[in-house]
C-alpha cells in the first residue's frame, strides 16, 4: 500500500514520455486513499440520481401514456382500421416475443455452462447468463409496452390533426415519449441494480465485468426484434405493391387491400419496437462498455467516480429530456421541426448544467467537463447538418432547387 504522495508519483511515472502528462494529472488529484475520503461522501450522494432519475422516467412514460390514450380516438371508420392495426401488431408481438423468450433461455443456459467451464467458475458463468435474461426481459419489457402505446397513439394522432397541427404534434410527440423514456430508463434502472447486486458497492472494479450477460441479452432480443419487423414489412409492403396495385388494381394504402394494413403493422413492428430494442441495446452496452473502461483508471486512482460516471450522466440526461417535453408546443403556423427543436436544445441546456454537476462533483476537475461540452456540441452540429440536408432534400423534391 502506497502512503506517501512521492511514492505514489513515482510509481506513476510511465517510461515513456508520451504517459508522463497523464501521470502527473492523476498523481495531482492524491493517493488513492485521499481521493477516497475527499469523494466519498459528495459521490454517494450524486450516485443516488440514477434509481431517482430511472423510477421518475417510467412514471413520466405512464403519465404520457394516460394523457394520450384519453384523447379522442376519432370516426367509427378510423377506429375500425386502427383496430386491425392494434389486432395485427399485437398479434406479431405475441408470436415474436414468445420464440424470443424460449430462445433467450437456452442461450443463457449454454452461455453459462460454457463461460463457467473455460473460466472455471460456475459462479461467473451463473451470473452471466442471470444478467442476461435481465437484459432480455427489460429490452422485451420497453419495447412491448412502447409497441401497445404507439399503435394506439397513431389513431389519436390522426383524429387530432383533423383539428389542430399543435394537438397532432403533442400527441405523436407523447406517444413516441413512451418508448423512449421507457427503454432508457430501464437499461439505466438494469444495469445499475445488476452492478450493485453483483457487488458493485464492494468491488466496483469487479462488478462491470459480471454484468456484460445484460448487454449480450439486449443485444440478443434487439437482432431478432430488428430482423423480424424488418422482414416482415417488407415483405407486407410488397405484397401490397404486387397483389394490391398491379393485379387487383386497388391505390395504394387503400385499406381494403389486406396487405396494406399488414404493411402498417409491420411499419409499427419494425420502426418502433424493433427500434426501441436496438436503442435499449445501445444505451445499456454503451453505459456497461463506459464502465469497463473507468476500471483502467479506477485501478490507479481507486475512484469509483470513473466506474459510476457514465450512469450518473445519463440519468441527468434523462431528466433533461423529461423538461425538454414540455417545450415542444405546436404552433398552427409554424414548422412542426421548430416545435421538435425548442425541445432539442432545451434538453441540451440541461445537459450541459448537468454535466457540468457531474463533473465537478465527481472528479474536481473543469477539464472533463469541457471534454463532454465538445461531444455535447458535436452532436448539436451532427444535428444540424442532418436538418440542413433534409430541408435542401425538400426544396429539391418541391421544385425549389
Amino acid at each position: 500500500m502506497i502512503a506517501e504522495p512521492w511514492a505514489w508519483r513515482k510509481l506513476l511515472e510511465p517510461p515513456l514520455d508520451v504517459g508522463s502528462t497523464l501521470a502527473i494529472e492523476l498523481a495531482s488529484f492524491g493517493s488513492p486513499n485521499q481521493i477516497w475520503e475527499r469523494n466519498s461522501e459528495a459521490l454517494m450522494g450524486i450516485v443516488w440520481i440514477v434509481p431517482i432519475a430511472g423510477i421518475l422516467a417510467i412514471l413520466f412514460a405512464i403519465y404520457l401514456a394516460r394523457d394520450v390514450l384519453r384523447r379522442d380516438k376519432g370516426t367509427p371508420k378510423m377506429q375500425e382500421i386502427g383496430a386491425m392495426i392494434v389486432e395485427g401488431a399485437m398479434a406479431f408481438m405475441r408470436r415474436q416475443y414468445t420464440t424470443i423468450g424460449i430462445l433467450s433461455v437456452i442461450v443463457a443456459v449454454i452461455l453459462s455452462i460454457l463461460l463457467g467451464y473455460f473460466e472455471h467458475s460456475f459462479d461467473l458463468g451463473i451470473k452471466t447468463g442471470i444478467a442476461f435474461m435481465v437484459g432480455a426481459f427489460c429490452s422485451a419489457v420497453s419495447g412491448f409496452i412502447g409497441m401497445h402505446i404507439a399503435v394506439r397513439a397513431n389513431l389519436r394522432c390522426a383524429s387530432a390533426a383533423q383539428k389542430s397541427l399543435r394537438d397532432a404534434i403533442t400527441v405523436a410527440m407523447r406517444g413516441g415519449g413512451v418508448s423512449g423514456f421507457l427503454i432508457v430508463a430501464l437499461s439505466l434502472l438494469g444495469v445499475s441494480a445488476m452492478f450493485y447486486l453483483y457487488g458493485g458497492a464492494a468491488n466496483p472494479d469487479k462488478a462491470p465485468l459480471m454484468i456484460v450477460g445484460f448487454g449480450f441479452g439486449a443485444s440478443f432480443v434487439a437482432l431478432f426484434a430488428q430482423l423480424g419487423g424488418g422482414i416482415y414489412t417488407k415483405a407486407a409492403d410488397m405484397g401490397a405493391d404486387l397483389v394490391g396495385k398491379v393485379e387487383a388494381g386497388i391505390p395504394e394504402d387503400d385499406p381494403r387491400n389486406a396487405a396494406v394494413i399488414a404493411d402498417l403493422v409491420g411499419d409499427n413492428v419494425g420502426d418502433c419496437a424493433g427500434r426501441g430494442a436496438d436503442l435499449f441495446e445501445s444505451t445499456a452496452a454503451e453505459n456497461i462498455g463506459a464502465m469497463i473502461l473507468g476500471i483502467a483508471i479506477y485501478a490507479v486512482t481507486k475512484n469509483p467516480a470513473w466506474i459510476l460516471f457514465p450512469m450518473v450522466v445519463r440519468a441527468f440526461g434523462l431528466i433533461a429530456t423529461m423538461v425538454a417535453m414540455f417545450a415542444v408546443r405546436g404552433n398552427e403556423k409554424e414548422n412542426p421541426m421548430n416545435a421538435l427543436n425548442r425541445g432539442y436544445y432545451v434538453a441540451i441546456i440541461l445537459s450541459i448544467i448537468g454535466m457540468y454537476i457531474a463533473t465537478n462533483i465527481m472528479f474536481h476537475n473543469m477539464w472533463y467537463f469541457w471534454a463532454g461540452l465538445v461531444g455535447i456540441l458535436a452532436s448539436v452540429v451532427g444535428q444540424g447538418f442532418t436538418d440542413r440536408s433534409r430541408y435542401q432534400h425538400r426544396r429539391g423534391h418541391s421544385g425549389g432547387l
